[in-house]
């Protein structure tokens, strides 16, 4: 999404803001829009995003990782770019399964269940673009956490608490919405051909739910 926000906005590089990334696990529901229920307390995953490897933080750019954990209720941690990164693609790899599959059945979590093969399918072909991304290189415990294994322990995990939920791409296709689509599968469809890595069920969640929202 940030490479979209450069394209479309920002392609000068000496203009262009910092960004901050995270990954937010409070529980929340959308009544309508602009009016937000908080449902469950967790956390909040930041880091800032460098320019270059050879960049450096300002105070400037730093300022809201600073003041953002100052507040109690938000639960806020920042990270390194490289840890939250890291946050990121695997809470994007547990979506990439869960909400696609579940939109094209139109069904709750718990489906995901008998569909071990896919799950596998999908995660070998996440956990294979992971390790081959240069912003993850040098990066500790990466082969371990992106391991095909353990991106399903971490699914299932996440399954087990959640297998009465139907998550938001089956109700933005049930709707007639536009879905998340391609900066879920997209995002994996993308930085695999950038390394040379082939997606092609990826590739085909992604035709698949474009499709049906089309209808």
């Amino acid at each position: 999404m940030i490479d979209e926000v450069n394209e479309s906005l920002f392609p000068n590089p000496a203009t262009r803001p910092s960004y901050i990334i995270g990954v937010i696990s409070h529980g929340v529901t959308l009544n309508r829009p602009f009016n937000v229920t908080h449902t469950g307390f967790s956390a909040i995953s930041l880091g800032l995003v460098l320019h270059s490897p050879e960049a450096h933080h300002s105070p400037e750019s730093t300022y809201l990782l600073d003041t953002l954990p100052l507040s109690p209720r938000l639960n806020a941690t920042s990270y390194s770019y490289s840890e939250v990164l890291q946050i990121q693609l695997e809470k994007l790899a547990v979506n990439a399964f869960c909400n696609p599959v579940c939109a094209l059945n139109d069904a709750k979590n718990a489906f995901l269940f008998t569909v071990p093969d896919t799950r596998r399918e999908i995660l070998t072909e996440i956990s294979n673009v992971v390790l081959a991304l240069p912003d993850l290189r040098d990066a500790v415990g990466v082969k371990e956490r992106f391991a095909v294994d353990r991106l399903e322990a971490t699914v299932n995990a996440i399954l087990t608490k959640t297998a009465e939920t139907t998550c938001s791409m089956v109700w933005d296709l049930r709707a007639g919405r536009e879905t998340e689509v391609r900066f879920i599968n997209g995002y994996w469809v993308k930085r695999g051909r950038e390394v040379g890595v082939r997606t092609p069920v990826n590739e085909y969640l992604v035709e698949e739910v474009t499709k049906r929202s089309r209808r």
